[in-house]
């Protein structure tokens, strides 16, 4: 009669499910997965407190910092392995919801969802704080350039401009990201990084014409109002109703240079002045 496998105990289902989440090893370098980083200080400290070598929702964070702040060759760009973080942990947790056990599986879903907040916590923090976490030698991308991609990622459609997701990257949006990044948030939190997101959302629209694609950008504000912090960050917005006066100009036209909804507001069929033309050009 061969024998039972022993059964793993819930702190080593949490180790192992925290280990997928967080692609880092305690343990030993892994050979056959470049993408796992071994965090090899963060494993010595944990033995001087004579504590075992295993992820759990009370070390986490703290592994999460280490893997975030240290210099690892071929590792993943912040924002990125943040997003693949998140990724990761909403495929664990539906793998979760078929265990057997309910005491166990209660368990591991409170980590789980530990994790997923623990994540969205540190992308607002990279996307306020561009210049945290960084590996020493290397250029800050803004990550808030990278989250408007991820947004015009997750709004596209085959239709836009004919071409399809031609403002959004590569990277596309987990479910349930966008909702806990934005709605758990409280506006103070939020609005350094949605100043900077408004600018960068008002440039992807200005002087864009009828034929070209403002779909994108229009289906972002229309996302991102819809919650509540984004709509009070966007009101209090340095350019929601601009102060700035030009001669000869009207304000209807200040409000289209210069306002975040004025941007949109340009978008026409119809010809314009060559000064305020825009593109593709409609005649």
């Amino acid at each position: 009669m061969a024998a039972q496998k022993p059964q793993r105990t819930p702190q080593e289902i949490e180790d192992i499910i925290l280990r997928k989440i967080f692609l880092v090893s305690l343990a030993n370098p892994v050979e056959n997965n470049s993408k796992v980083v071994y965090l090899e200080l963060t494993a010595a400290e944990i033995l001087s407190e004579n504590k075992p070598l295993m992820l759990s929702r009370d070390s986490m964070e703290r592994v999460l910092v280490d893997r975030l702040s240290g210099n690892f060759p071929g590792a993943e760009p912040t924002f990125p392995y943040l997003i693949g973080c998140y990724r990761r942990a909403y495929e664990e947790g539906r793998k979760v919801a078929s265990m057997k056990d309910p005491s166990v599986r209660s368990e591991i879903e409170s980590a789980v969802r530990q994790a997923r907040k623990l994540v969205v916590s540190y992308c607002r923090i990279h996307a306020g704080n561009p210049d945290m976490f960084v590996p020493t030698g290397q250029v800050g991308v803004s990550a808030t350039s990278e989250l408007l991609s991820l947004i015009f990622s997750e709004v596209s459609s085959p239709m836009d401009a004919f071409g399809g997701n031609s403002l959004g990257g590569e990277l596309s949006c987990p479910p349930g990201f966008l909702e806990e990044f934005f709605r758990d948030a409280d506006a103070e939190s939020l609005e350094p990084i949605m100043v900077d997101f408004f600018d960068k959302l008002k440039q992807s629209v200005d002087r864009v014409s009828a034929l070209g694609n403002f779909q994108q950008p229009l289906r972002a504000l229309l996302l991102l109002v819809g919650f509540p912090n984004c709509a009070k960050t966007l009101v209090n917005h340095p350019r929601w109703i601009p102060k700035e006066t030009y001669l000869l100009i009207g304000e209807g036209r200040v409000i289209e240079i210069a306002s975040i909804i004025g941007a949109f507001l340009h978008v026409s069929a119809l010809p314009d002045y060559k000064e305020f033309k825009s593109k593709p050009d409609v005649g």
